[in-house]
């Protein structure tokens, strides 16, 4: 069995709200995916029982069967790697400090919010990803690596 690039991404789109995204011509949408992608599977790789580096960029598929369980987490990554740039936006950045006197504008309050939102979604992935490495998790291997 395997699982569709694009079964995860249709799952990531669930959790966003992202109109531009839906308005790229399909190669660039589908560049900007695999990179969230990518990055997603960097985070989760050392935990998740499967290998997140077996598949095909080509055919675009994992060669593995992907638990539901294993595809939330690797969205949810997917959704803190989407809002980091939003983040480290310069225009927001500027409109929370004025560089005459530090006075905060109103825009202030959207960058604590994305700021917020961030911590949040990164918080409730590492959470899941905790869980997983818990309940998965190989006991024999553990107690051979502490002798």
């Amino acid at each position: 069995m395997s699982t569709k690039y694009s079964d995860i991404y249709n799952s990531f789109k669930d959790k966003i709200t992202d109109y531009d995204l839906l308005t790229y011509e399909q190669d660039i949408q589908e560049e900007i995916l695999l990179n969230l992608l990518n990055q997603a599977c960097a985070r989760f790789q050392r935990i998740c029982k499967k290998d997140l580096t077996n598949r095909d960029d080509l055919i675009m598929e994992f060669n593995a069967d992907l638990s539901l369980e294993e595809i939330d987490i690797i969205t949810d990554w997917m959704v803190v790697n989407w809002l980091y740039p939003y983040l480290n936006n310069a225009e927001n950045l500027k409109n929370y400090i004025s560089t005459k006197d530090f006075k905060l504008f109103s825009s202030a309050d959207l960058l604590r919010a994305i700021q917020n939102t961030y911590d949040t979604c990164r918080k409730n992935a590492k959470s899941k990803m905790n869980e997983y490495s818990f309940v998965y998790s190989d006991l024999e291997k553990v107690k051979k690596w502490l002798k």
